[in-house]
Formats: C-alpha cells, structure tokens, sequence
C-alpha cells in the first residue's frame, strides 16, 4: 500500500500543474458542483483557488475547450459545454436558430424577452406526455440576423425532462445545445406553417409597419427517443424570412 501511494506522489509531482488543475475542474464539474450550461468562476477566481496563475488556469481551460467540455463565450466568459460536439446542423442531424445561421454565414443573436414557469394543463400535457399539474419552462425570445430583427419565438419545454433547464445560460447556450448538453439531443423536427399580421407589440420589436404580412411557424421537436421536448412558436417578418421545402 505505501508503495502505491508513493507511486501516486511522484505521478502529481511529475505532472504538469494545469493538467491537475484541469482535472481537478472536470472532476467538480462531474460531481455537480460546476453544472452544466452554467458559467465557471473566473480565470483569477480559479488561479486563487488553486494557488497558481492565471496562465496555468488559462491552459488548462485551453485543454478543456478542445476536449468539448468548456466553450468560452467571448465577453462572458468559460461555460461548462459537457461533451458538446460540433455537428449541429450538419449531416442531416436538426439545428436551431443560432448554429442554421451561421452554417448559413451569418451572425445570429438572441435576446431573452421573458422567462418563466407555467402548469402545462390538458392542452400541453397530451402534447408532451406529462400530467396536467406539471411545470413547463417558457421562454419568449428575440431573434436577431446580423443585427436585424428577424422572428420572436415561445417556446414551453417540459420540466419533467429538463428538471435543471432553468440553471443553464441560454443567453450563452441555444435551446437544442442545452437539450443535447442535458441528455435529450434532437432528432427532428415537426414544423407547421402559417400566415398572419403582426400586432402593435410584435412589429415594434421587429421594428416594422404594424399590420405587416408575417409567417407562423408551429414546431414539435422530438429527441433521439422520440420523446417531445418543445413545442416553439415564431413569428417573421415576411419580408425578412423564408421557407425551404426538400422532398
């Protein structure tokens, strides 16, 4: 026994520092204590903590960000990712707003317009297969191309599914990101299309005549269980937005 705990001595000391520090992190965040979605201290939080500089931290973090299990957001900082890949939206797999615009070239941004928690009732737990008393997380939202308004959205997430979804960043984090991030990764999507005119309220935020043609959007997103996870409903501009059917 003291020969292996000896062996064990020599291996902290001949290893380098941030590959301690990095495992010590990946250890807090697989013990809860870093939780998905949310943002790690800072880089000079973490060098005082482990008594070491904030280069050691930052290589570290490096060595993290590569692996997928940290995504640093520029001017936000480091956010635990879990084990994020980089396929979203690619070979055929479903995507949201953010990760579809950019594989399209432009720069997306969302703007979080309201959050709360809501009972389900009848309605939505037949959609989602819950009972009627259970919480759904609802989130209205402002979705931006390139820095023009572009679509507001509702979306009402099942909290018997997501028990956490309220601790994640989704200012840092898209909503498919953190269902992949907590166990429910999309499979598709089942979207239905419609027309209206927008009222005083939505064309002041989309920044437009009221009254102007818009398209509405229903969207059922099922995970790799065949599980519903979201029902979304968005509202474009037309005159900014469009359709694409593939048969």
């Amino acid at each position: 026994m003291a020969e292996v705990v000896a062996a064990g001595a020599a291996f902290q000391k001949s290893t380098p520092l941030y590959l301690r520090v990095r495992k010590d992190i990946a250890s807090r965040i697989g013990s809860g204590e870093f939780p998905v979605g949310t943002a790690l201290p800072s880089e000079n939080e973490l060098a005082r903590q482990y008594w070491t500089t904030r280069l050691t931290v930052r290589a570290a973090l490096d060595d993290m960000v590569e692996r997928g299990l940290v995504r640093r957001i520029q001017g936000k900082g480091a956010y635990v990712s879990g084990e994020l890949g980089d396929m979203a939206g690619q070979g055929g797999l479903a995507s949201g707003f953010r990760e579809s615009m950019r594989l399209r070239g432009f720069e997306p941004s969302v703007r979080i317009l309201a959050k709360s928690k809501r009972v389900a009732g009848e309605y939505y737990a037949t959609i989602f297969d819950i009972e009627p008393e259970d919480l759904l997380y609802s989130v209205r939202r402002l979705n931006s191309v390139d820095g023009v308004p572009t679509t507001i959205e509702t979306a009402l997430i099942p909290m018997p599914l997501f028990p956490s979804i309220d601790t994640v960043d989704i200012t840092a984090f898209s909503l498919y990101e953190t269902y992949r991030m907590l166990g429910h990764p999309v499979r598709e999507a089942h979207q239905k299309l419609g027309l209206a005119q927008l009222d005083a309220h939505d064309a002041r935020l989309l920044h437009v005549e009221v009254d102007t043609p818009a398209l509405v959007l229903e969207c059922l997103t099922v995970d790799q269980d065949g599980l519903v996870i979201e029902y979304a409903r968005s509202i474009s501009c037309g005159a900014r937005s469009g359709f694409t059917y593939r048969f």
